[in-house]
């Protein structure tokens, strides 16, 4: 082997065995998901992974491999294997409408939140137990899910009548999160109250700051000198009026959450546009892949050059490919360990849904042609459109 040739022919040759080799462990992924299914076990396995991880590791030091070289490769394949598993799995679901397995889940506030309805009504045809963990933070719901607390995290993330949860946006351009699903749920604020009273003799008003925004012409209306208490969440605003036990408090939430935290409704319909929906993505620390039957929506972020016409040539590349982009919205772009390019004073990122799967010939050249009109640009995650999930 004294050529260049002859070793380049041997170095192919590892490759193709590493692809064979990579294509068993595929088969093997199914197989694993198959009796992980059928036992009721649950997918992610964070300790045996971070287990076979360490003995890779040390294997590879003896190879004269280092540490991080390892640790890189294997991580990439542990994550392809978790999404081989998920996608898997889910095709079961399609087809049983039940996955018999336990899904541990961050979403913000207790019972009786709008995210706690959201997450039982998304994951209920897809686990038969959810573990929740209450979150008081968006923040805390992503950490949950980077840390491996959790499989899944649920996020709002725009309003029909408040309109886009900037927060959310932003921590998003932050975190290695992938989304994976996501759903719409209506929101009907009402009225909310432990004892018998009227709305003339309500003095303090609790409630999550998105509701007072979106119930801020019916407020300034009928509640124009109550004093506006602020929570974390809907559920810490039900049980604070529970707790309080007096008739010149009140909540904004729903009927049915109301009804969780012993309160009723006294006055309903109160949100500036009757047509009150939320959209919530879900999050985890893996990509699934959508079938191609199904409606995908893909999610990506980008950045552009500070000139006339920058936007417009990144629009022409989806419109070039008859791509319909049904969200586009910008958030000042935060500087992170996801972005190594230099940042202006009025830099932005943009976001953008997508119609089209992320795992075809299509979508492949459409980032090949956005590379050449953005700075930089990075996918959050392909998922079925909530349309055609029904949800």
């Amino acid at each position: 082997m004294n050529t260049i040739s002859e070793v380049r022919c041997s170095i192919n040759e590892i490759d193709s065995e590493i692809l064979r080799l990579l294509a068993k462990r595929k088969e093997l992924d199914i197989k694993m998901a198959d009796l992980k299914y059928s036992q009721g076990l649950p997918v992610r396995e964070t300790r045996e992974n971070e287990q076979s991880m360490q003995k890779l590791m040390d294997a590879g030091m003896e190879l004269n491999l280092s540490p991080d070289f390892v640790d890189s490769v294997f991580r990439t394949v542990f994550a392809n294997s978790l999404s081989q598993q998920i996608s898997y799995i889910q095709g079961i679901v399609g087809i049983n409408h039940q996955l018999n397995r336990k899904l541990k889940v961050s979403f913000l506030g207790n019972v009786g939140t709008y995210s706690y309805l959201a997450t039982y009504k998304y994951f209920n045809s897809i686990c038969d137990y959810i573990q929740p963990k209450n979150c008081t933070t968006f923040d805390d719901i992503i950490s949950a899910v980077e840390t491996g607390e959790c499989d899944c995290g649920v996020l709002p993330i725009e309003n029909t009548s408040s309109g886009c949860i900037n927060e959310v946006y932003d921590l998003l351009q932050k975190s290695n999160v992938k989304i994976i699903g996501e759903l719409t749920y209506p929101i009907e604020h009402t009225i909310l109250v432990k004892q018998d009273t009227d709305l003339s003799k309500i003095k303090t008003l609790y409630a999550h700051p998105q509701p007072f925004s979106q119930c801020s012409d019916w407020l300034h209306a009928n509640l124009p000198d109550v004093e506006l208490k602020a929570c974390s969440s809907s559920s810490e605003a039900m049980d604070t009026v529970r707790k309080l036990d007096r008739d010149d408090c009140a909540a904004i939430g729903c009927r049915e959450a109301g009804a969780l935290y012993s309160l009723k409704a006294i006055h309903g319909n109160i949100a500036n546009q009757k047509r009150n929906i939320t959209r919530f993505i879900v999050i985890s620390m893996s990509n699934i892949i959508v079938p191609p039957d199904i409606e995908a929506k893909t999610s990506i972020t980008f950045t552009t050059e500070n000139t006339p016409g920058s936007l417009v040539r990144v629009l022409n590349v989806f419109s070039s490919h008859n791509i319909n982009v049904v969200k586009l919205q910008s958030r000042p772009r935060i500087q992170n360990n996801l972005d190594n390019e230099p940042r202006g004073v009025w830099d932005e990122t943009f976001y953008a849904d997508i119609l089209i799967n992320v795992n075809t010939p299509l979508m492949t050249g459409l980032m090949a042609e956005l590379r050449q009109v953005t700075g930089s640009i990075r996918v959050l995650g392909c998922y079925a459109a909530s349309d055609a999930t029904g949800r």
